[in-house]
């Protein structure tokens, strides 16, 4: 049986992947991808690295899609992000070939400065791409991977798949985001200046990703 947001939220909070700051100023807050602070990190990994749960998350996440309204579309191949989302990518693709009984490939782009482009796998043009994500923040490397589709000769299907939509937006400005989980989480955009209330409280902010700091956010202070 599908679960609910709340329930997936649940799920990641018993297998601690989900990591919230209770406001001790010694313990670290989270740096994000994007670069912005925040005081709360759902860990996809942990989820992933887990095949029994995770193909209950893709298979639930493929039933809502092709179930959706407006989904109307053939997918031929499923683009994720390196390295977050190429074992997500990659269930997805498997999902969509289970449940239409027609064959769905996978790819991922990998991070070129700036940009985002397919050092491997073979030709896109052509072909309906469905794009996805471990968690949505504020979709920029959705859209960075879209570039690359479409330098690809590729269609970018209007949605975007994903475990985790913590942005507090439905859509990324062109797709619609399906997720398991739908949950903001407050973001501070500290590289445009915007202050970090727990950076001025005396926290520090740490990639929770990189070794040994996911140890660190959740220690005893």
């Amino acid at each position: 049986m599908p679960r609910t947001s709340n329930e997936w939220i649940e799920m990641y909070r018993n297998l601690g992947a989900l990591w919230i700051h209770d406001g001790n100023t010694k313990r670290p807050h989270a740096l994000l991808t994007s670069k912005m602070h925040s005081n709360g990190f759902f860990n996809s990994e942990l989820v992933m690295e887990r095949p029994g749960l995770l193909n209950d998350a893709t298979d639930q996440l493929v039933e809502e899609l092709l179930m959706h309204p407006d989904f109307h579309y053939q997918i031929d191949r499923v683009v994720g992000p390196a390295m977050g989302a190429i074992t997500l990518a990659h269930d997805i693709a498997r999902n969509v070939e289970s449940q239409t009984d027609r064959l769905c490939l996978r790819s991922y782009v990998e991070k070129d400065g700036e940009r985002m482009v397919f050092k491997r796998g073979g030709s896109l043009a052509n072909e309906q791409t469905l794009l996805v994500e471990d968690v949505i923040t504020t979709a920029k490397s959705v859209r960075r991977c879209a570039a690359a589709v479409t330098e690809r000769r590729a269609a970018v299907l209007p949605f975007v798949v994903a475990l985790v939509n913590r942005s507090g937006q439905t859509n990324d400005g062109e797709r619609t985001i399906v997720s398991l989980i739908d949950h903001h989480m407050p973001t501070w955009d500290v590289p445009n200046n915007q202050a970090c209330p727990l950076c001025a409280a005396g926290s520090e902010a740490i990639r929770p990703k990189e070794d040994g700091n996911w140890e660190r956010l959740n220690a005893a202070y």
